[in-house]
Formats: structure tokens, sequence, C-alpha cells
């Protein structure tokens, strides 16, 4: 089976992946050792507003 023609772009972005595999070999990206962030903080972030929304919506004065 015959692979299909090549154009400059595709040479094009062989060259620049092939660069960038060198590059992440001579010097690998270390991972992050931060802190994950805690799904329980989001979870109430959350709550809160849909809490706040809903207080508005059946609250709030209709004029």
């Amino acid at each position: 089976m015959q692979q299909p023609e090549k154009g400059p772009a595709s040479s094009d972005l062989e060259r620049l992946m092939q660069e960038a595999r060198a590059a992440q070999a001579a010097d690998p990206i270390e991972e992050s050792q931060g802190k994950h962030p805690n799904i329980i903080v989001w979870a109430l972030l959350a709550a809160f507003l849909v809490l706040i929304s809903v207080s508005i919506h059946f609250l709030w004065p209709a004029s």
C-alpha cells in the first residue's frame, strides 16, 4: 500500500514534532509535587452558589 504524498505542511509538522520529542527527551518535564485540589471544597462552593441562586429566584420580590 502506498503512503500518501507528504506536502510541505506535513513535513513541517513532522519536523516540529521530532524537535519537540528530542527536547523532551533531553530535558523532561518533572511531575508537579503540589497538592491536588480537593473535590469537597469545590462541591461545597457549587452547592453554596446554587443555594444563593435558588434563594434569589424564590425570595426576591417581583416588581
